[in-house]
């Protein structure tokens, strides 16, 4: 519910003195104009209008020179002399009309638009460094209202828990100094501050919007329109010119190429020859949150623009949850000095030829940003340490303390009605929410995912006992453990019990028996997992079981999935065995990027015959022997085998987090080697085989909208004096229409276990995915949340020379849901199609499923 109620971004901040300017901004017709911004030059300072048009600020006696000005509208200047009296003072802006100066086509038909733009992106790095040091105040204001909430979430949360948020204006005031040194330092000092949002709720960071600008490669998270890449990303339509205070303005219409969630649109307004900002505003859409954002430049000093009054108004709709809010923030500016070295490189960097290509451009302001970077330290270390933060934020003691006097001093916009009822109310809605929130840590104190008895019984519940041990049981939801035609119905329950060290070292037991209705006996496994060495990401696995398991060693169908299909259709593509078994796993980083997976297990494997058990429907099923293209013969074994397996990814670099090390991210492809060896006995029931099978695999963001992954495996046995069918090597494969895995890996035009081999296999598989390869493009899937992707894998047993391969296409939602068409061929002759549905959201282990 915080997600829901507060807030995205922001800055903060201004100072007051004598008596009142206020006043009302409005077009020729007398009506409002939202929004607009008034620039005091004597003072350096912007004051942002409201949706009335309105605003007020306190000035000293003295005479002022004032420039009006709003999108659309031309700029208006004006004087008036303070004296001992408020003035109110009504200010008419005319519309502009943009002249069009001839459209310039080149051979690539490039028009005047993307020429300007090029300058701009050129010359962005030095505007980003222009300024060395500066000073402002700043006032905000802030509202948020949340306007609808689904039917789903009013069952989830208490009546008077969505009373208390649903419909209630939130608002926050906040007077702040800002002290900048370059090349990204700030120093924010909260004068005072007021807010109706509960003190349990953090709104956010107040600095973000002072600390983004339109001149970084990002902005706001979006790429900015004067990134180096942007003539990438977007189309810049020229509207057209005006003259501002004796500067040509050039009116560009920002189009992204395709939409994105990390692109914006919208105008931008660049001052000729100086190829500066002078007006912004842009139109941003990301995981259901729209913001229509609106930046006045104005000239600070010569040549120095500077932002100086900000409008943001945001729209919510996420998953049904609708609201909305609007952010005002004035700046005045009390001293700039500019950085003079920045200033002579920019003079020394050669201007951009007429004909520049985008190319060209792209690399000259990357050039040009490697020439104003501030220089970076060389980092040898993998380690990504966590940065320390170049804002640091003091707060006034006497801050929270202001009284209602003080507020209507220093206010920039005056308090509309439903604000004021905010205020008065604010007492009563955090005691509210106070209360609210004892009510919930009480109800959950002890973790799982209900505190009332019955919510525990049903679902399961985690127990605090002292201060270092916790029990768990899974409830009555996991009572039945998987439905099968071997075993039937299996009933029982699992339970845990973890030990903590608070040294990211933990012991868990966790024991589990459930019984099998058609096989009459008790099935059961006991995990005791070890984890160690926190910053080698140490794990010591000790596992014994009874339990019916999957014959494949690498199923491409989950027990969840088998279970259902079965239970309603008869269809069971999973094949089972009998199992008991021991095993010991150690799992350790050697060293950075090279971890190690050493493992020993005994298994007594049987084979197992369906029950007389159907369907819901009274169909059939399939026999539980495999079809196999080798017709193995089905029988009894048992296997001691040793593993070990090694995998590195080169330069993998990592941060610690909570004393425990986590990988973060590579350039390079990671690389894996895997050795088995049955060392056999006197048995002739008993396996006595090696192998071994090696890949190398790589994941690669393309650009903002695509990515691709690939993997490239091989492997062979290199004895197999007795090899049995669990043996064998097997693929990752389905051939029903519903998964709960995703498309990249694995086979789904393919019987689970028709290609497992005793021999030699190469495989391979690459996926391509985009925000645009084909469906993307009618305006019904352009959403967001949406991805499409292109898949392709195949598979090759060297002693036969069987080659199977699939193609496919996928569209849907990573992790959630996607659908997808797919085409197998054998060798290149043409062999099956079929539409599949993946619902990774279903996927989840039964109590009894086990990896081997």
């Amino acid at each position: 519910m915080r997600a829901v109620v507060f807030f995205v971004f922001l800055v903060i901040f201004q100072p007051a003195s004598a008596q009142f300017f206020r006043g009302r901004i409005v077009d020729k017709a007398g009506l409002p104009i939202p929004n607009a911004s008034i620039y005091i030059n004597e003072l350096k300072s912007g004051i942002t209008a409201d949706i009335r048009g309105e605003f007020q600020t306190q000035l000293s006696a003295g005479t002022y020179n004032c420039e009006a000005s709003s999108l659309g509208y031309k700029r208006e200047k004006f004087s008036f002399e303070m004296k001992s009296e408020d003035i109110r003072k009504t200010i008419t802006l005319q519309e502009i009309v943009y002249e069009l100066k001839e459209v310039h086509f080149s051979g690539r038909g490039e028009d005047r638009g993307n020429a300007i733009m090029r300058k701009a992106i050129s010359r962005a790095p030095f505007f980003r460094y222009q300024v060395k040091e500066y000073e402002a105040e700043s006032y905000l204001k802030g509202t948020m209202k949340i306007t609808k909430i689904p039917a789903v979430a009013k069952l989830q949360f208490k009546k008077k828990e969505i009373n208390m948020i649903l419909n209630k204006l939130f608002l926050v005031e906040s007077i702040s100094t800002i002290a900048f040194s370059a090349p990204n330092n700030y120093v924010q000092t909260i004068r005072a501050f007021s807010s109706t949002i509960p003190d349990e709720i953090n709104p956010g960071d107040y600095s973000l919007l002072m600390k983004s600008s339109i001149y970084q490669p990002e902005f706001f998270g979006m790429v900015s329109p004067l990134s180096p890449n942007a003539l990438t990303y977007y189309r810049f339509v020229y509207q057209g010119i005006t003259n501002e205070s004796g500067k040509v303005v050039n009116k560009i219409l920002v189009v992204p190429q395709k939409g994105n969630s990390k692109l914006m649109a919208g105008h931008i307004y660049i001052v000729e020859d100086t190829w500066n900002v002078s007006y912004l505003e842009m139109v941003t859409a990301r995981s259901g949150i729209k913001a229509n954002i609106k930046i006045n430049y104005n000239e600070v000093k010569e040549n120095v623009f500077l932002p100086t009054g900000y409008n943001i108004g945001v729209n919510l709709d996420m998953l049904g949850v609708n609201g909305e809010g609007r952010y005002y923030s004035s700046i005045k500016y009390n001293k700039i000095i500019e950085n003079n070295s920045v200033q002579a490189k920019m003079l020394e960097s050669k201007p951009l030829k007429e004909k520049t290509s985008n190319r060209e451009a792209s690399k000259i302001a990357k050039a040009n940003q490697r020439i104003v970077d501030p220089p970076k330290e060389e980092k040898q270390s993998l380690e990504i340490k966590k940065i320390p933060s170049t804002t640091k934020v003091i707060v006034d003691s006497s801050a929270k303390r202001m009284d209602s006097l003080y507020w209507l001093s220093v206010r920039k916009l005056p308090l509309r009605e439903d604000e004021i009822k905010a205020y008065k109310s604010v007492d009563s809605l955090k005691t509210e929410y106070k209360q609210i929130k004892t009510e919930d840590s009480i109800r959950n104190q002890n973790g799982g995912k209900g505190g009332k008895p019955i919510e525990q019984i049903l679902f399961g519940h985690k127990y605090n006992i002292g201060k270092n041990w916790r029990f768990s049981f899974g409830g009555v939801a996991k009572i039945v453990g998987d439905f099968n035609f071997v075993d039937g119905y299996q009933f029982g329950q699992n339970v845990s019990l973890e030990y903590f060290t608070g040294k990211g070292q933990n012991l868990k037991i966790s024991p589990l028996v459930y019984y099998s209705t058609e096989r009459r006996l008790l099935l059961w496994k006991t995990d005791i997992d070890y984890k160690y060495a926190p910053l080698r990401d140490g794990k010591l696995s000790l596992s014994a079981g009874n339990i019916t398991s999957d014959i494949s060693s690498n199923p491409g169908t989950s027990r969840f999935i088998n279970s259902y299909s079965s239970f309603f259709f008869g269809i069971n593509p999973v094949k089972f065995m009998s199992k008991k078994y021991i095993e010991l796993i150690n799992s350790v980083d050697i060293a950075n990027g090279f971890r190690g997976d050493f493992a020993v297990s005994y298994q007594d494997r049987g084979v197992l015959n369906n029950s007389d058990k159907t369907s819901l429907f009274g169909k059939i099923p399939g026999s539980n022997i495999p079809v196999n293209i080798y017709s193995p013969v089905q029988t009894n074994s048992t296997a001691l085998v040793f593993s070990a397996g090694f995998t590195y990814t080169p330069r993998n670099f990592y941060r610690i987090n909570n004393g425990k090390k986590e990988y973060v991210r590579s350039s390079y492809p990671t690389f894996s080697a895997k050795f088995r060896i049955a060392p056999g006995s006197n048995s002739p029931t008993a396996s006595h085989f090696s192998s071994i099978e090696m890949e190398v695999k790589q994941g690669i963001n393309l650009n903002i909208y695509s990515k691709i992954n690939y993997s490239l495996s091989a492997g062979t046995f290199i004895s197999k004096e007795k090899l049995f069918f669990p043996d064998f090597k097997h693929f990752r494969a389905n051939d029903i229409m519903v998964s709960d895995v995703d498309f990249d890996n694995g086979f789904l035009l393919l019987d689970n276990y028709l290609l497992s081999t005793p021999n030699g296999w190469v495989q391979g598989y690459v996926n391509y995915s985009s925000e645009y390869i084909l469906l993307k493009y009618l305006p019904f899937f352009n959403t967001p949340f949406v991805t499409e992707a292109l898949h392709f894998r195949t598979l090759w047993l060297t002693d036969s020379g069987y080659h199977h391969s699939e193609i496919g296409y996928s569209i849907g939602m990573t992790g959630m849901a996607r659908i997808g068409v797919f085409a197998g061929f054998r060798g290149l002759k043409y062999q099956s199609v079929g539409f599949r549905l993946s619902i990774p959201i279903f996927n989840q282990q039964t109590p009894l499923s086990i990896s081997l």
